[in-house]
């Protein structure tokens, strides 16, 4: 394991916004959950529940209304989560086929577990991450053993409530783990008992595994050799970012609040993020937001009045898609209880 030496630091400039476009609904169904968009090549994949069965869907991103691919569980207690997309067409998941989570990808021939022999005890994959080519696949895994267990049966309890099924980056708080009724808001000094989960490099060619330290959530530059990340420090969740050698670790944001979900735009220029520093830290009202990395300016591209934006992901260099409770009869007032894939576009 490579040690995290030199630490740098590019702290953003206050947060600003513009005259922000309206978010656009892209699929309205009332019975199915749609979550985590994911964006490689020509291929949009997303998370999908449709009474309580979760599938992994795959679209030309070019053509989004028509005929979709799709992984489905295989078994009749399997569940298959983190979908991730990859520019040839083929598309990595997680599931539990094999007993335990293992990460697997699905080609036009055949799908195959990724080196299951490493996922046979504690190493659990979450929040699974993998390089437009394919050769870099990143995830986090929690390494408490009291925690193993709590885990497995999140990722495979297929009544799930909808709020924890889009806000995948609240399963590392122990105040936030599990619907309540209300939370506090997360700020800097919210106490967490839970240890840091770690990030993982997993190379398939070579059958490597590097751990890269704390954090979880990463997003991957195009061409592979840098990420950004999420690192929670005493209830403040903030972006970093690495070089996936270890090297050149900075971080990108400093909050009281929480900056997750991180998204790597196409020119490698941008970050976009979902952040509820707009609702000073409401675990149930957060929203989509830009950062230029080169500058460190802070944009919020969506607003609303209690709704949650989750999950982006790039569908070109101006348009990100979006998963969102927003209600379509009235997206910035008023919320339903599933959610859905929205798009918007950025100012040129």
């Amino acid at each position: 394991m490579k040690k995290l030496l030199a630490i740098s630091f590019a702290f953003i400039s206050v947060s600003s916004a513009y005259a922000q476009e309206q978010p656009q609904l892209l699929f309205n169904n009332p019975i199915i959950d749609i979550t985590y968009p994911d964006v490689a090549g020509d291929y949009l994949v997303y998370s999908q529940r449709v009474h309580k069965s979760h599938q992994i869907m795959q679209l030309n991103r070019h053509q989004l209304g028509g005929a979709a691919k799709h992984v489905d569980a295989a078994f009749t207690n399997e569940v298959v989560r983190y979908g991730a997309a990859i520019a040839n067409g083929d598309i990595a998941f997680v599931s539990n086929r094999l007993g335990t989570l293992t990460p697997w990808f699905a080609s036009e021939h055949a799908q195959v577990a990724m080196h299951p022999g490493m996922f046979q005890s504690l190493l659990m994959p979450n929040h699974l991450e993998v390089s437009a080519n394919g050769d870099t696949w990143v995830f986090d895994s929690s390494l408490e053993t009291s925690r193993a267990l709590r885990i497995s049966k999140q990722f495979t309890d297929k009544k799930l409530d909808h709020e924890l099924l889009g806000q995948a980056w609240r399963m590392y708080h122990e105040r936030l783990w599990l619907k309540k009724s209300g939370y506090p808001k997360t700020e800097e000094g919210m106490e967490n008992t839970f240890a840091q989960p770690q990030l993982f490099v997993m190379h398939p060619n070579n059958n490597s595994l590097t751990m890269l330290g704390d954090g979880f959530d990463a997003t991957l530059s195009q061409d592979g050799k840098s990420m950004v990340f999420v690192r929670e420090t005493h209830g403040n969740f903030d972006l970093w970012m690495q070089n996936l050698d270890g090297t050149g670790l900075k971080r990108l944001t400093k909050n009281i609040y929480a900056d997750v979900e991180p998204s790597f735009s196409p020119d490698g220029q941008r970050v976009a993020f979902v952040s509820n520093r707009n609702s000073r830290g409401d675990v149930l009202q957060t929203f989509i937001h830009v950062l230029n990395i080169q500058t460190g300016k802070i944009t919020a591209v969506t607003s609303g009045m209690g709704t949650i934006d989750g999950g982006p992901s790039w569908l070109d260099n101006h348009t990100i898609i979006f998963h969102s409770n927003r209600d379509p009869k009235a997206p910035s007032t008023d919320t339903v209880d599933n959610w859905r894939l929205w798009t918007v576009a950025l100012p040129k």
